[in-house]
């Protein structure tokens, strides 16, 4: 019998869902979070795939959760940049307050231009 929950996942889903991450790349995603507020793939190229992204994200969120530390509020968002570049970022909203703010941070991070 086939199984039903992943019957009806999209392929990036079921992608995401099968995932696993090196605890030392937790680690630093989670020392970039609480040093510099945000995470782009100058800091983690798999940041291109963005699937991957997600996935980080999700762990970033669940290990914050689990540690007796501030809970950051996570967000990942992507964006496009003059040339048709598109990025992703991960951001501490209360360090990078507004989906602007993170546009600017990606771009200045990975020296593309905005639109």
């Amino acid at each position: 019998m086939a199984d039903q929950k992943n019957d009806n996942l999209t392929e990036d889903e079921k992608r995401e869902a099968e995932m696993r991450f090196e605890d030392s790349d937790i680690q630093k995603g989670i020392d970039l979070i609480e040093s510099q507020g945000y995470i782009t793939k100058k800091d983690f190229p798999k940041m291109k795939d963005d699937v991957w992204a997600v996935a980080f994200e999700k762990n970033l969120d669940v290990k914050f959760r689990d540690e007796d530390s501030d809970d950051p509020y996570l967000y990942v968002e992507k964006f496009d940049f003059v040339g048709g570049n598109i990025d992703s970022i991960i951001f501490d909203m209360d360090k990078v307050p507004n989906r602007d703010a993170a546009l600017k941070k990606l771009a200045e991070a990975t020296g593309q231009k905005i639109g």
